[in-house]
């Protein structure tokens, strides 16, 4: 019998909680409804559940207070916040307790079943990762696909160690965990593994590409996380992978995605990739300069790049932390620094 997913679903707004309950419910999950803060620590305390979806503003206290007590005990349930605030430090300090994704209100309820699966799965991901010997044969597998890459492109290898880099910054600034971390680092090192299967006239041409070329080259990400997926511990990596070209607008590939849909790791991603390339120099333009790239990047908030990311990724560039090279998990596992 097909397991069905338990979720918790606490919202104060009695319509709003009676309308995802219902859809939740119609989609064939197991939905228990809770309106305060109260009643969510009295049934945490008695029943497990595979996600816990809450509001921030409760009657009786907040979202965050709740997840620091499922924290406590439940540490490997993913948690995702529904909001109606923008504030980019709210979902900073939501991230840094341990939330696992976050949800803008108002939301189409459609999302909802996308957000829920993609953090189900990143729970098994994350519970696959906690054999040292997996992590180690992880850690191999890397190392060999980024040296397939490195014989393909050279450009690609350098370039997927620094994006690595950006993003550790990034994520260490909005408090991501460890393991966190650890699956960013995995997803932008393999990001561009996808164009091992690009040929070469496109990968390395110094022109615009024409129409059919660009369609072409618009497969390395569906290449790339068919790739990594035949791995089953990167599996969350593949996803990640597969969206680091679309945009917050929806007008990204491979799937259009909008918005927050688009998972939360692969927005960072996209926004280190892009900047990454835009200071460097390609076979068909020389580097930006980094106040150039900021301003790009700047430019682009709301339409490519998730505008509450580029707020804190450009605080971090102007500012001493850019500065910064932070220690790539490979790097300690292999014992050396690239």
């Amino acid at each position: 019998m097909e397991h069905k997913f338990t979720i918790l679903l606490v919202e104060d707004d009695r319509v709003t909680n009676r309308a995802i309950t219902r859809y939740l419910t119609q989609k064939n999950y197991v939905c228990r409804s809770v309106e305060t803060l109260k009643d969510a620590f009295r049934i945490v305390k008695n029943e497990s559940f595979d996600i816990i979806l809450s509001d921030v503003m409760l009657p009786d206290g907040t979202g965050l207070e709740l997840l620091d007590f499922v924290q406590s005990f439940m540490y490997d349930t993913p948690f995702v916040v529904l909001t109606a605030s923008d504030d980019k430090n709210l979902i900073q300090k939501a991230i840094s307790k341990g939330a696992y994704d976050f949800l803008t209100k108002p939301f189409n309820l459609d999302n909802l079943t996308t957000i829920i699966e993609r953090n189900i799965e990143r729970k098994k991901f994350e519970l696959r990762k906690k054999n040292p010997l997996k992590v180690s044969v992880l850690f191999k597998t890397i190392q060999s696909l980024i040296t397939a890459l490195e014989a393909k492109d050279s450009y690609t290898s350098g370039h997927s160690m620094r994006v690595a880099r950006y993003v550790r910054l990034l994520g260490e600034a909005i408090g991501l965990s460890q393991k966190d971390l650890f699956t960013l680092e995995f997803a932008a090192l393999l990001h561009d593994v996808g164009k091992i299967g690009m040929p070469d006239n496109i990968l390395k041409k110094k022109s615009s590409l024409q129409s059919r070329e660009y369609v072409t080259a618009q497969k390395h990400p569906v290449i790339g996380s068919e790739i990594v997926a035949k791995i089953d511990e990167l599996k969350e990596v593949a996803a990640i992978i597969r969206h680091h070209h679309e945009r917050y607008d929806g007008n990204g590939y491979p799937d259009g995605l909008v918005g927050e849909v688009i998972p939360f790791f692969a927005r960072i991603l996209a926004l280190a990739d892009s900047y990454e390339t835009l200071v460097s120099d390609r076979i068909y333009r020389p580097a930006l300069s980094a106040q150039d790239a900021l301003e790009e990047i700047k430019r682009n908030a709301g339409t490519q790049f998730d505008p509450n990311l580029v707020m804190i990724f450009v605080d971090i560039m102007i500012s001493e932390q850019s500065d910064l090279q932070p220690l790539l998990e490979i790097e300690r596992h292999n014992g050396t620094v690239v």
